[in-house]
């Protein structure tokens, strides 16, 4: 349950399709919603109340939403619960938040591969992948993980896609050149330097130890750029750390996960992508 002024209040921003949401604004709502739901949740534990006197003690309120600011409620609620079970199970998964000595960095405000048209880029992606799948495959070892050992939450596989489950080490194939394309031209002006993710892979551990593990045999590699979301997660409480790794001149992609965390990937992306549009 949602208390009414935090409805209230979602509803006037919402009703404002000209003005976006600030995404610090944002996540302010998420947390004073979840504050207020753990918040009930307790006192309903902690206080005998008898179901006639629940009965009288409501007041009826009848509150007429449009199709879209109700989706918008529905989907809230859903974020609300998804961040929830994200932040538990980080807490508990990650008590010691060893990885909060790790800053995010940039060596640059925007990474360029070598200049050349797309033909020559992945030329040279393809040429590095063999070397880049020896040192991650040496780095997950080193952490005491077999790389072909299927990632698992709670007895399940953790799916990568509808038929492929993650392993401890996914090395994934080059991006092709028309998503590279699609890419350059949406994202980037038409600028294939910046492609930055031909060449990727992630890598799955199970607890605390084994994430501090590979996060200090990523040390020895030419780290250029690092996001540290297990330190500051996005607004869904989505957390992971996104390294960018320079081999021979070429720049690589390094996604490391928890297993707790990324099984609910999936389902937590929907909603960020769902709100994303409400961001300045």
């Amino acid at each position: 349950t949602i208390i009414l002024g935090f409805v209230i209040m979602l509803i006037l921003q919402l009703s404002k399709p000209p003005k976006k949401l600030d995404v610090n604004s944002f996540q302010s709502l998420i947390e004073d919603a979840a504050d207020d739901q753990w918040a009930e949740e307790e006192e309903e534990e902690a206080t005998a109340i008898t179901n006639d006197e629940r009965d009288n003690s409501k007041t009826a309120i009848e509150v007429k939403l449009n199709a879209e600011t109700k989706a918008n409620l529905e989907h809230l609620q859903g974020l609300t619960r998804s961040r929830n079970v994200m932040l538990a199970n980080a807490k508990k998964v990650l008590p010691k938040k060893y990885m909060n000595r790790y800053p995010s960095f940039s060596r640059s405000s925007t990474l360029h591969q070598p200049k050349g048209n797309l033909d020559f880029l992945h030329s040279q992606c393809n040429a590095i992948l063999p070397l880049f799948k020896q040192k991650l495959t040496h780095i997950t070892q080193a952490a005491g993980l077999d790389p072909n050992e299927v990632a698992s939450w709670q007895g399940k596989d953790i799916m990568l896609t509808a038929d492929q489950p993650y392993t401890s080490l996914t090395v994934a194939p080059l991006k092709s050149k028309a998503r590279c394309m699609e890419k350059v031209e949406n994202e980037y002006d038409g600028d294939v330097t910046r492609l930055v993710d031909i060449v990727r892979a992630s890598i799955v551990v199970a607890d605390e130890d084994q994430l501090i593990a590979v996060a200090k045999a990523l040390e020895d590699e030419e780290i250029i750029r690092l996001k540290n979301r297990f330190k500051e997660p996005l607004f869904t409480g989505y957390s992971d750390a996104l390294y960018n790794i320079e081999i021979k001149g070429i720049i690589c992609e390094v996604q490391l996960h928890v297993s707790a965390i990324v099984a609910h990937k999936e389902e937590n992306h929907d909603y960020y992508v769902y709100f994303r549009s409400l961001f300045a």
